[in-house]
């Protein structure tokens, strides 16, 4: 079985052949060898193959991160067929609207995962040497097929204008300029032990993994970066790709490898403060900042922030394999310095979306510049600077990055609309003055009965309401497209042409702080219930024993945080998997009480003596029985 040059899986091949005993691995499970994934891949190949899988064919992956999701990748490229990520987190909605759209009748699964599958297509679960499949073989003497540059390596699902999401296809050929250009830049970093972090659901992880195993170095399997603390590998990884959010809660957290020499950021704005930071608090030796869309092939510039600079950071300079113009809107190029919107070309482009011939033609537009070839409107608003860097300067349309991921406010909107509560809806980002990367969205809902509930002329709040229209959003939308706030309009404010006026929508009002129905009363709880106060922004007596981290605003950026909080409070190592599996103040209260004997450290004792006064200032105010 052989791979063709210029494949996404090629090198590495190529390295298991040379080094078959060398780590490619690292997982919670152990380490699995170059050799391992040689041959469980090559054994699954040939299942597929006999499944009449090949060129052309979408195979879908949805497990946990275990070295199976590796195997399960690696095996349906060697087939010669492109791998459809599907996160067994998403909404059973959007994982069945996937498989539909694009075609795909078999899922790759794992024992953990199966419950998570969408309907419809036969399932493979993978579980070490075992395959357990619900369908039969059809022709075990055939031979899997070896993929071609032309051929699709993987179809990534974006969020959609349209409300629903799209399919967009990479060929192998880009994913081998991507790997050319990845070899080029990192030629001085360290990729022993690359982090990969990164939902398969999104393209970076497509670098996370790729890059070291095609130079021989090691994937340090992770569940998301906050669980990074936590990895028996930790002092193995040595770089990391990350957005600026999760860089900046790992800083708060000190929950950054010992053996870390270079960081990758990229999908939000890149600051001069946080660079300085990193350079200033860990031993880092380059800090790189990336820019590319999905259609694009992971990042298609590169900027090497310098140390020394004080200058904010550009985006850099377009990668030796794309083409990028700064344009007017007849696609002529604009003067040095004035901004205009950003069109991509080149080897790592895509040829449009699955089953979206009006949308492809729409951002897929022929390249004046270069006979023959095309062109992808970015959407993104940039400038020249001189010597040919690139500054972000914004959007033309309304997608937003929000903790990294990339959202089309009008999908939101869209599913918003669809809620029978509501009568109308806009979407926005809302970010903490001067914290530009804590943004969040907020909902702005016009209810079907608006004018007859209204407290008043300004928005309002709704608790119940709320809830329940998260809880209708939750079941089609991945959670970082769910909005953490729903303000509440009796009509969405519009400009003069009768059109949304998003920059007239109005900051949320403050939520009130209704005292909790089951409030903390041990030290533990009381303690706990101020920690997780001062993270949330939140009075301590509002937060009730049931009430869970993420209900109340949490997010898991401030579950690192939280994490390192109780760790220093209670004087025992408390980890971001501890808080997943207790989530509540009470089941966190419970265990830390049964976990060990913490009555004499002085976080205890401090929330004792304060439970005491509190006691005693409620029983003041109580009727006497005598």
């Amino acid at each position: 079985m052989t791979a063709a040059v210029g494949t996404l899986h090629g090198r590495l091949l190529a390295v298991a052949a040379t080094t078959p005993g060398a780590a490619a691995i690292l997982s919670d499970s152990g380490v699995t060898t170059y050799g391992e994934l040689d041959r469980r891949s090559a054994l699954l190949a040939e299942w597929l193959t006999a499944e009449g899988v090949g060129p052309g064919v979408p195979v879908g992956v949805c497990a946990e991160r275990t070295p199976d999701l590796l195997v399960a990748i690696l095996g349906i490229l060697r087939s010669g067929a492109a791998y459809l990520p599907l996160d067994p987190k998403y909404p059973d909605e959007r994982l069945r609207f996937m498989v539909e759209d694009s075609g795909t009748r078999l899922v790759l699964t794992t024992p953990g995962a199966r419950g998570h599958c969408p309907r419809g297509p036969a399932l493979l679960v993978l579980d070490g040497d075992t395959l357990r499949g619900e369908a039969g073989a059809h022709d075990r003497s055939a031979r899997p097929a070896a993929s071609v540059p032309v051929d699709s390596a993987y179809v990534i699902y974006t969020s959609g204008s349209t409300g629903q999401p799209k399919g967009v296809p990479l060929r192998h050929s880009s994913c081998g300029a991507m790997l050319d250009e990845a070899e080029r830049i990192f030629a001085h970093c360290d990729l022993s032990g690359v982090a990969a972090v990164t939902s398969i659901c999104f393209d970076l992880a497509v670098m996370e993994i790729f890059a070291p195993l095609s130079a021989g170095g090691a994937v340090v399997l992770l569940e998301s970066a906050v669980h990074l603390a936590e990895s028996p590998h930790l002092s193995r990884v040595t770089h990391l790709n990350t957005v600026p959010s999760v860089m900046t809660s790992l800083l708060d957290a000190g929950g950054l490898p010992p053996g870390l020499r270079s960081v990758v950021l990229g999908g939000e704005t890149v600051r001069r403060a946080l660079v300085d930071r990193i350079y200033r608090e860990t031993d880092v030796a380059r800090v790189f900042n990336g820019y590319g869309p999905t259609e694009g092939t992971v990042f298609c510039t590169f900027k090497e922030v310098p140390r020394d600079d004080t200058a904010e950071p550009s985006i850099g300079t377009p990668s030796t394999t794309a083409r990028l113009y700064v344009l007017d809107t007849s696609l002529r190029p604009v003067p040095e310095g004035e901004p205009g919107e950003l069109y991509l070309g080149g080897a790592g482009l895509t040829w449009g979306y699955l089953n979206r011939p009006r949308l492809t033609a729409e951002r897929f537009v022929p390249d004046p510049h270069a006979d023959g070839e095309y062109m992808y409107r970015t959407g993104d608003v940039a400038r020249r600077l001189p010597g040919g860097e690139l500054a972000f300067a914004g959007r033309v349309d309304h997608q937003v990055k929000v903790r990294g991921y990339r959202i089309e406010l009008e999908e939101a909107e869209a599913r918003l609309s669809s809620c029978p509560e509501v009568r109308e809806a806009a979407v926005a980002v809302r970010a903490p003055e001067g914290q530009p990367e804590a943004g969040s969205l907020v909902a702005y809902v016009v209810p079907r009965d608006g004018a007859d509930t209204a407290p008043g002329d300004g928005p309002w709040l709704d608790a119940g309401l709320q809830a329940g229209i998260r809880r209708q959003l939750g079941a089609s939308l991945p959670d970082h497209m769910v909005p953490d706030t729903v303000v509440f309009l009796a009509a969405l404010p519009v400009s003069p042409n009768g059109k949304l006026d998003r920059a007239a929508l109005p900051v949320p009002p403050a939520a009130e702080a209704p005292g909790a129905e089951a409030p903390a009363s041990t030290p533990t709880q009381v303690a706990l219930s101020e920690i997780w106060g001062e993270l949330l922004s939140r009075d301590a007596q509002s937060i009730g024993l049931q009430d869970t981290f993420y209900e109340l605003g949490g997010n898991s950026l401030l579950l690192v945080r939280l994490a390192r909080r109780m760790t220093q409070r209670f004087g025992r190592r408390v980890g971001v998997a501890d808080l997943f599996r207790f989530r509540d103040i009470a089941s966190l209260a419970t265990w830390l009480d049964a976990d060990g004997d913490s009555s004499g450290t002085d976080a205890i004792l401090q929330a004792r003596r304060r439970t005491e006064t509190r006691r005693t200032v409620r029983d003041r105010g109580r009727p006497s029985r005598g």
